[in-house]
């Protein structure tokens, strides 16, 4: 019996917060699609806006800001890029060129105009992609990026000699001193592997040999087939390929014969160094580096197919 009025009570309470609350979401709901129907201003996207290699004019400025307010830009941000032919460029270079009178008169008439079309208007801080570039900075100031080099050392002994540079205008950042991980030697080329190739190569020996200035040749849109037998089954965890000067792109199939010398695929992956442009990857010549189960076998597969030329 005691339960019974607070039972009534409890749902006379939600009742009452039904309707009290009901208009509220309502209301919300009506915002929400007004919101959505006629945006305010400050939730307009904006943009880059590019001025290419000293091509400017009043008459492009207009037409850029009034087609930006047409299509609902709200901001448009100004940067100014140098292109040259490595980057695709094909229209001859302007005569405005950035930080002159003429330029500054521009950029007056691009506010004036973005504040007739309400398009806000904005400024990198400098030229360049990333906003670092001008000729004020000095080759020690500009953006950097990481680079090493290697060095084995058999112990226990103490090491005493200079460690080579990695690259011109080097800056030392650190040093690292570490165990090399067991079996680290223990490489597919240190068990100089019988090598066939199809087509057949006479330099096929230089695909194993340790070496980063040697390499071999195949011609592009040609399957290429690499074979690798050894004396004893080995197993293998990972593999590294080094490109050539040439650069190129190929998918590739590494494969292992079973004890019935069937190949069966170990990895399939895509090998891509078409672009040696510093801005792609600052090692031009990096390897492509692949991991799979461990997988052990007397000859080894590498099939390269879809070979196009950088």
């Amino acid at each position: 019996m005691n339960h019974l009025p607070l039972l009534r009570c409890w749902v006379a309470f939600v009742a009452s917060l039904a309707v009290m609350s009901a208009p509220q979401p309502l209301r919300a709901a009506d915002s929400l699609a007004d919101g959505f129907a006629n945006p305010p201003a400050q939730t307009k996207p904006w943009c880059y806006w590019y001025w290419i290699s000293d091509n400017i004019s009043k008459e492009g400025i207009t037409k850029d800001l009034e087609a930006m307010a047409r299509f609902g830009f709200g901001e448009a941000l100004i940067g100014n890029i140098y292109l040259t032919p490595e980057y695709g460029a094909t229209t001859a270079v302007g005569k405005v060129k950035v930080l002159s009178p003429e330029w500054w008169d521009l950029v007056e008439h691009a506010i004036r105009e973005g504040g007739r079309t309400g398009v806000n208007i904005g400024l990198f801080n400098c030229p360049g992609w990333s906003q670092s570039g001008g000729p004020w900075i000095k080759s020690e100031q500009t953006m950097r990026y990481l680079a090493s080099s290697e060095t084995h050392v058999t112990g226990p002994a103490q090491f005493a000699q200079k460690l080579p540079v990695p690259g011109e205008q080097f800056q030392d950042i650190a040093v690292l001193a570490l165990p090399a991980p067991e079996h680290d030697a223990d490489t597919l080329a240190a068990q100089s592997p019988h090598i066939t190739c199809i087509p057949a190569s006479v330099d096929a020996g230089r695909l194993v040999d340790g070496r980063l200035d040697t390499s071999v040749a195949f011609a592009a849109g040609v399957s290429f087939t690499v074979d690798l037998e050894l004396a004893e089954p080995f197993t293998a965890r990972s593999l590294q390929l080094y490109p050539a000067d040439h650069p190129f792109r190929a998918e590739i199939e590494l494969q292992a014969a079973d004890r019935d010398g069937a190949f069966q695929t170990v990895r399939h992956f895509r090998f891509d160094r078409s672009n040696a442009r510093t801005d792609v990857g600052f090692i031009a010549q990096a390897p492509v580096a692949i991991s799979f189960e461990p997988t052990t076998a007397k000859v080894f597969r590498l099939l390269l197919t879809k070979v196009t030329p950088g």
